[in-house]
């Protein structure tokens, strides 16, 4: 249907209604130019402003990539990859990426591009985004998160190189001018780890534990990122000190020198002496001062003692008086015996000193016994013995100390019986053979004493032959000579004995006569008188004299013809 128009004829006047028909447009045409207009490519910048995190600051000047998708005419995607710096202000972009307009109009935009930027402190690597999500005509911010350091710091013991367990770390972190301060406390292995700080930051961190020196270690992030385990290792020094011990007499509060300590520390043991100029002290050196430490004291004649409960530091701070060890004396009964010699004796009469001083006075009973009480170690025991009829001893316990008193025998007192010297009685003078013991023969030769002592007849023949108690016959040129009697040997000791040696045809020459006084049996040591009668063919001569404990003596030479 047309478009109807009404024209007035000039000449007539008429008007004339003219109907003006539309040429329609052939639509169908567009089904097939749509196609073609859809896959026109359509171009279109990326703007990229990447900052640091926390800070905001633009990250200028640092090495970028982007890695972006290319969308083909027909949908395929190829991504390309842009590597270049950021600008001062942190900017980076991409001019022309292309797309075909279809996909602009109806995609769903799913794919990202993949961002990447660094710089000596922060870094972003494989980021995400959505490249629907970037305006057209302004930058995106990407946020670059700070580079951290991930370090193990191990603390030690500087003698042992032993890690130290549960040590104060104090951690000071310095980033962008702002300080953080954080405590922690070491692993079982000495540990303690910096993990999560960013790298372009500082740290000083401060490790402390009771009785060491602090250690500290202060560094960039990035210089301790970068060091050895060896470098990262706090070393604490031990603090040491010395302990003064002092032993003294419980009872009489007196420094003990010579006593031995025993100082223990986990088990492990040091021993000295206190002084031996006089002065009970005694000093242990360098110990660390945070080690629990106990003491045993100990000395012949006390009883031992132990201090404990303290540290090495502790102990230094004690007074003398709680730093003193008091050993308590040992005190003891000791059993005494007096004796005549042989056998116990009874009613002696003993008085008792005790460090000069005396104590008591005490009475043997029948078994020859009696007690001293309280006797300590260093004193000084005295007992001056005594009965009627004996000799006194003061002398076998005289100033005996404890440790001098600890057998039975130096515990036995010995009196002597008291005797009058007595005289010899006088030799035989006459000549009558009843007067002698034993055998007669041409010559004989007699010893006469009285007592009980063991005197030997010794006599040598003219053929060196010598006859006594050992050998008891000799034969020389013909003659034999025999000891029949041998007195007070063993057995049958009497108060007037004799020995006999006699020949019944005795060689001529020199016979040498001596006695040896063999068992002194005296409660005295008086000489003893003694008489030695010859008897050759008849004739009797007699040779008197005296013979002392322990003594061989010559009496004469007979010479028979």
């Amino acid at each position: 249907m047309g478009k109807s128009v009404t024209v007035t004829n000039q000449e007539n006047g008429e008007d004339v209604v003219l109907v003006v028909k539309k040429k329609k447009f052939p639509w169908w045409i567009l089904l097939f130019l749509l196609p073609l207009i859809l896959l026109i490519p359509v171009k279109r910048d990326i703007f990229v402003n990447f900052t640091s995190e926390g800070t905001g600051i633009a990250l200028a000047k640092a090495p970028a990539e982007v890695t972006y998708p290319m969308i083909g005419t027909f949908g395929s995607t190829d991504y390309l990859t842009k590597t270049d710096s950021t600008d001062t202000d942190g900017n980076f972009v991409i001019n022309d990426a292309k797309m075909p307009l279809w996909y602009k109009l109806f995609g769903t935009y799913i794919d990202s591009l993949s961002l990447s930027c660094a710089d000596g402190c922060y870094e972003l690597l494989n980021g995400k985004e959505s490249y629907a999500k970037f305006p057209t005509d302004n930058y995106k911010k990407i946020t670059v998160p700070a580079k951290t350091c991930v370090a193990a710091i191990k603390v030690v013991d500087d003698d042992d190189n032993q890690p130290i367990p549960e040590a104060n770390v104090q951690i000071i972190s310095i980033v962008n001018g702002n300080d953080v301060s954080t405590e922690t406390q070491t692993d079982v292995a000495g540990m303690f780890d910096i993990e999560r700080m960013p790298l372009c930051g500082s740290i000083k961190a401060v490790a402390s534990k009771d009785g060491y020196l602090n250690d500290t270690i202060e560094a960039s992030l990035f210089d301790l990122n970068n060091m050895s385990e060896n470098e990262r290792t706090l070393h604490l020094k031990p603090m040491k000190g010395n302990v003064k011990v002092i032993v003294k007499d419980l009872k009489t509060k007196t420094l003990l020198a010579g006593a031995t300590v025993t100082l223990n520390i986990s088990g492990q043991t040091q021993t000295l002496k206190t002084n031996t100029n006089g002065v009970g002290v005694g000093s242990f050196d360098s110990l660390r001062v945070v080690q629990q430490i106990s003491f045993k004291a100990s000395k012949s004649g006390y009883a031992d003692t132990t201090l404990e409960g303290y540290t090495v530091q502790q102990f230094m701070s004690l007074s003398e008086d709680k730093r003193t060890m008091y050993l308590r004396p040992i005190t003891k009964t000791l059993v005494f015996i007096d004796t005549d010699g042989t056998n116990p004796l009874e009613g002696v009469k003993n008085i008792i000193y005790k460090n000069g001083a005396p104590i008591a006075t005490e009475t043997s009973n029948s078994k020859g016994e009696f007690v001293v009480s309280n006797i300590g170690v260093n004193d000084q025991i005295s007992i001056v013995a005594s009965k009627t009829g004996y000799e006194t001893n003061s002398t076998k316990v005289k100033n005996k100390k404890f440790s001098e008193l600890n057998t039975q025998e130096s515990r036995t007192i010995p009196l002597k019986e008291k005797e009058e010297p007595r005289p010899t009685p006088p030799p035989p003078v006459n000549n009558n053979p009843s007067d002698l013991k034993g055998q007669s023969g041409d010559l004989r030769i007699n010893l006469q004493w009285y007592s009980k002592t063991d005197l030997d007849l010794h006599v040598i023949d003219p053929c060196g032959n010598e006859i006594y108690f050992s050998k008891r016959s000799g034969n020389c040129g013909g003659g034999r000579g025999t000891l029949d009697i041998d007195a007070n040997a063993l057995f049958g000791t009497t108060n007037r004995p004799q020995e006999n040696i006699y020949w019944n045809k005795p060689s001529p020459g020199t016979y040498t006569i001596k006695i040896d006084c063999f068992k002194w049996r005296e409660r005295v040591e008086q000489p003893l008188s003694y008489n030695v009668t010859i008897i050759d063919k008849g004739v009797r001569t007699d040779k008197s004299g005296k013979i002392s404990k322990g003594q061989k003596i010559i009496v004469c030479k007979h010479t028979v013809e």
